[in-house]
């Protein structure tokens, strides 16, 4: 396929998918943008016929009524070709952006990671949607207005003087060819600039996300220097557009004035020869001056088409990532009454940009409300085996199963509802307590529902083991936690992450990733007896490093270096050699450590030992 073709079809795509909808405010938009220009093919008529009045010696009072009613309605044709045309381009700005938002949401991790980046994605869904706009407002409406010009002033001419209209020709196509060559230099600019526009932004928000780090090391000269180099291609790509408009569009309107030139040499003779009244003239003086402006019009209509027509491209890029759709989707496969059963069978998974798999041969089951505990080195894969059975990366065919059915088969987002994720790392937005707890969620106005909702978020809240921390907040759960939730203290943010998991209802599967690392013993203690009192058909697994939390588990899965190496029961594990017995032993003599060095303290707090 041919680039042209290729991009007819996708503007033909664009139309129908987001356009078509405005077809008839289009219609009208279009229809009176001819009538603007026909009234304004109309003025040098009256020019003409006001000229001829006065070489004629009479009143030319009607003339001028003539051109001061076609001058006001000009305005009011052209105000509403304006409104008609430009109104719908910002609405399908609007669908793009919320398009474009929800098929984000969509995209599994793996894009996100091996595709564009943050920068990239943001200057595409606001940057790119903008020059779409203003290919679908300003580009329209110029498209249009230029070809009916066109038409419309050179049928004017040819009905006044061919010879003349034809003597104009040269220099008109001349312009058309420098036109030409300054379009290709602009188009392969344009799209260098809009990529150098995403890794300025990249630039940005790595800036920002390590201001702290910048800050604490004092790496500012290093930061401004790789800051600065980037800007620095963006502004050299910005002057060398700026310069083709600066000198190449003068040059085309120069070469477009030469026809006045001929106008006048060879007119001119007409007139002396009274062969062209000086109307006529005058009249072709001035629709040449309508067509050098339209020519001047093409090169900024040129620049609005190409950032577009790029933009569209670019967005179709993201658009046409693909999701994670089974080729034959099913539901949730219903669970009996005690909850969901899963297998997992022969299980290797690598990350997409890893060399060797995090996940090796691994299988197990796990039964309807099961606690199950992970265990392992840093490293050794334990995260890797949540993210697959939560489908945050997609498990190879055949390797996990729930209810006997692949879970690759399963429509993801009706798989998500019935699991809850807890990550290591608590994500929070920049939103208030209750909304991150919540997710959003405002109940029905109905009192019982309001009711039921606060009386959710504080039993939620109260598991979590975050009551003393929200009366001592300000503003409670209302207060604002900040940008990624900077305001809360680690061990702050893993227990609101758990809030969020408990104020949930209807998941029968819940995944916790070493969600306890930053609390203290006490508070720890307090947890787990939250985690351990889910409903009994809630299948949980839980990543640990902690004996403390997985000592209640029925049952421990070991794993090192991808490969599952043993499991059983805690009390099983710690009584036979490997790496959970090492772990326990280390860390009962460090607690038995800890306890003495206490009752060695303790006589001397109250007094004499």
């Amino acid at each position: 396929m041919t680039p042209a073709t290729h991009g007819l079809k996708l503007l033909v795509r664009f139309w129908f998918e987001y356009a078509h909808r405005h077809k008839w405010t289009y219609a009208l938009g279009a229809l009176f943008l001819l009538a603007t220009n026909g009234l304004g093919t109309l003025i040098p008529k009256l020019v003409q016929w006001s000229v001829e009045s006065l070489e004629a010696q009479q009143s030319v009072t009607r003339w001028a009524v003539a051109l001061l009613g076609a001058g006001l309605a000009t305005i009011v044709v052209r105000t509403l070709s304006r409104t008609l045309i430009f109104n719908p381009g910002r609405e399908v700005e609007y669908d793009l952006k919320n398009t474009l938002f929800d098929h984000l949401l969509k995209l599994p991790t793996e894009y996100y990671e091996q595709e564009l980046s943050a920068g990239e994605l943001i200057n595409r869904g606001t940057n790119d949607a903008a020059a779409v706009r203003g290919l679908i407002g300003y580009g329209s409406l110029q498209l249009l207005n230029v070809s009916m010009t066109l038409v419309l002033t050179f049928s004017q001419m040819v009905w006044i003087d061919l010879q003349l209209t034809l003597l104009c020709l040269p220099p008109l196509a001349l312009s058309a060819l420098v036109l030409r060559k300054i379009v290709l230099v602009m188009f392969t600019l344009t799209r260098e600039s809009m990529s150098q526009v995403g890794a300025l932004g990249d630039q940005l928000l790595e800036s920002y996300g390590g201001a702290s780090l910048i800050q604490s090391f004092q790496a500012h000269a290093g930061a401004e220097a790789r800051f600065n180099e980037d800007n620095q291609k963006l502004l050299e790509l910005r002057e060398r557009l700026q310069a083709i408009f600066v000198w190449g569009l003068p040059v085309v309107t120069v070469m477009g004035q030469l026809c006045v030139v001929l106008l006048l040499a060879v007119g001119g003779r007409a007139v002396a020869h009274g062969t062209l009244s000086l109307g006529a003239l005058t009249a072709m003086i001035v629709y040449i001056n309508l067509l050098v402006g339209c020519i001047t019009s093409l090169g900024w209509l040129t620049g609005a088409i190409q950032r577009g027509y790029l933009s569209l491209v670019r967005l179709y890029e993201v658009l046409d990532a693909p999701l994670i759709r089974p080729e034959h989707p099913l539901d949730v496969p219903e669970a009996p009454r005690e909850g969901h059963h899963l297998r997992v069978e022969g299980l290797t998974f690598s990350y997409p940009s890893a060399e060797r798999p995090a996940l090796i041969d691994v299988s197990f089951e796990a039964s309807p409300g099961e606690v199950i505990g992970v265990f392992g080195l840093t490293g050794s894969g334990k995260s890797s085996l949540l993210d697959v059975l939560s489908r945050t990366y997609e498990p190879p065919e055949g390797s996990v199963f729930m209810n006997g059915v692949d879970v690759t088969r399963v429509e993801p987002r009706a798989y998500w509802r019935a699991l809850t994720y807890v990550q290591q790392q608590a994500f929070m937005f920049s939103e208030r307590l209750r909304d991150n707890i919540t997710l959003g969620f405002q109940p029905d106005d109905e009192t019982s529902a309001v009711t039921e909702h606060e009386q959710r978020l504080v039993e939620a809240v109260e598991a979590a083991c975050l009551s003393a921390e929200v009366e001592s907040f300000t503003d409670g759960l209302d207060t604002q936690v900040g940008e990624r939730g900077v305001t809360l203290s680690g061990g702050q943010r893993q227990r609101s992450a758990l809030a969020r998991a408990f104020y949930r209802s209807g998941y029968q599967l819940l995944l916790l990733d070493d969600v306890l690392s930053a609390v203290d013993h006490a508070t720890e203690l307090k947890l787990i007896e939250s985690i351990y009192a889910r409903e009994p058909s809630c299948t949980t697994f839980i990543v640990s490093h902690r004996m403390s939390v997985l000592q209640r588990a029925d049952r421990v899965l070991v794993i090192d270096e991808g490969r599952l190496v043993d499991q059983g029961t805690p009390s099983a594990l710690s009584q036979r050699e490997g790496l959970y017995a090492e772990a326990w032993r280390a860390q009962q003599v460090g607690r038995s450590g800890e306890a003495h060095g206490e009752e060695e303290r303790e006589p001397g707090a109250g007094g004499e030992p």
